[in-house]
């Protein structure tokens, strides 16, 4: 009986756990390159951006153009790449923590 028990609460913390990470998930979201390069200048890391901010920058024979702008208003929680590295359409450059309304 002790077993089942110990299985029902183990179950429960893990359903607990995967909707912390879902809902995490939920407030983070992905900003690809419409275009690829190398990249040039990108945001900081923890840089508040709004709908519209250049994110990076790739180097073209015209000049520097945008590869990624932030699609909604949020922080930066994560950069994917530095200045230097080459990338392809569709590549993730930063990961935005979206604002609560």
């Amino acid at each position: 009986m002790m077993i089942k028990k110990r299985l029902a609460v183990l179950a429960c913390m893990a359903l607990m756990a995967a909707g912390s990470m879902v809902a995490e998930a939920e407030n983070r979201l992905d900003q690809k390159a419409v275009l690829g390069g190398t990249i040039h200048s990108v945001v900081s890391s923890g840089a508040r951006v709004t709908e519209g901010t250049v994110l990076a920058e790739v180097g073209t024979l015209a000049g520097d153009v945008p590869a990624a702008k932030a699609s909604a208003d949020g922080i930066v929680a994560e950069v994917r790449v530095k200045p230097g590295q080459d990338v392809n359409r569709g590549d993730i450059i930063v990961v935005l923590e979206i604002e609560d309304e």
